[in-house]
């Protein structure tokens, strides 16, 4: 790929590209083109997924989510990218176990047994019993448990332990439920109408590799591993199976090499005026998970109030696009109290940008009554 000319661009028309890439500028006609877009939608914390999704697609219902994981069951939620807890298209779900779940696997059987005694017979074991036992319907942990006892005595087994080698293999998901309790289930049994034909890995690669960068590039090779959790060297083989499909870019000011899709090369030399447009995005939105590079949305004083110890990502308002705040919620019986946290003093002008979008949000989250908090 280096042999080939390489295109010149400016940091506005990269972030204007992405926010529209995004839906964040350019908003979603339904919710689903959201999460077929953004690929997965990191949910170890769950309230975030709603707010991600509304944040591109505003007049989305606000019980969507929740119906397309338990009734429709449109949307899958399993162990996926960096072995963490995401939503995805129950579509895409074969794509992404073939394109990232075999070194999943490999450093998740590493884990057990360094970390924890535990071999591979016996986590192929465990891993039957588990599989039988879901057999019927899905299972709460401590009902899962109770059928596989050996499986309380793992330690951090709340943290999926127990179950996530089910899940990168593709045979286990997480059945959503109205219990406060995490539950599973089969794959067949929880999504007995999908078709299970997964393709090639280089293909489901390849086709990670396309949908990431349709949605968070122009992006480095760097910003992709970081992503997917895939290995340099394997992210180095999928990008020059991809190279005809491929542009090389230097970014004005940015460091690495960037690589666009070749169809989204005009859309990139366009000019954007989208930039204006305020974003609020909730804690880990795939915006601020999707890079290596922090500072592409973020200016470096500020990495530190977003991205917290013990991996608190914050929830934040972009503006021009980029941070200038951090924001949280309290809800006080029916009332939202929303507590904006600026990274330096807001104009008129931007306070009644604030006010409109959280005002927004309030309605989307069917508060009567709001509270916002922005000090000076």
């Amino acid at each position: 790929m280096s042999s080939r000319s390489i295109l010149k661009l400016t940091p506005h028309q990269v972030t204007a590209f992405t926010l529209r890439r995004q839906y964040l500028t350019q908003p979603a006609q339904q919710p689903l083109e959201v999460v077929f877009r953004l690929v997965a939608i990191q949910a170890q914390y769950s309230a975030s997924v709603p707010l991600a999704i509304w944040a591109r697609n505003p007049l989305m219902a606000a019980g969507w989510v929740k119906a397309a994981l338990s009734e429709k069951r449109t949307v899958v939620k399993t162990w996926c990218l960096r072995g963490t807890v995401h939503i995805l298209a129950s579509a895409d779900l074969a794509m992404m176990v073939q394109a990232v779940g075999e070194q999943q696997l490999i450093d998740f059987d590493y884990f057990l047994k360094t970390r924890r005694g535990i071999d591979g017979q016996q986590s192929q074991n465990l891993n039957e019993a588990v599989f039988h036992a879901l057999a019927q319907h899905p299972l709460l942990r401590s009902e899962l448990h109770e059928k596989v006892p050996e499986l309380a005595g793992i330690a951090g087994a709340s943290w999926g332990l127990d179950v996530k080698r089910l899940a990168f293999s593709g045979a286990l998901v997480l059945a959503d439920t109205d219990n406060m309790e995490t539950c599973f289930a089969r794959r067949d049994v929880w999504l007995p109408d999908l078709s299970w034909e997964p393709p090639s890995q280089a293909f489901a690669q390849r086709d990670l590799l396309i949908r990431y960068l349709e949605a968070y590039g122009p992006s480095t090779r760097q910003d992709f591993a970081h992503w997917c959790g895939l290995k340099m060297k394997t992210v180095q083989c999928v990008f020059e199976a991809c190279a005809q499909d491929l542009i090389p870019a230097e970014v004005t000011g940015w460091r690495g090499e960037y690589y666009i899709r070749r169809e989204d090369e005009l859309l990139l030399k366009a000019d954007d005026d989208g930039l204006s447009t305020i974003c609020l995005l909730p804690k880990f939105d795939p915006i601020l998970m999707g890079y290596k590079d922090k500072t592409r949305f973020i200016d470096e004083e500020y990495l530190s109030l977003v991205y917290r110890p013990a991996g608190q990502i914050e929830a934040v308002i972009l503006l021009h696009g980029r941070a200038m705040a951090t924001w949280r919620t309290s809800f006080q019986k029916t009332k939202l109290r929303l507590t904006v946290m600026p990274f330096r003093h807001l104009v008129q002008r931007e306070h009644l940008l604030v006010k409109d979008t959280v005002e927004q949000l309030a309605t989307f989250l069917g508060a009567k009554g709001l509270e916002i908090i922005i000090p000076s």
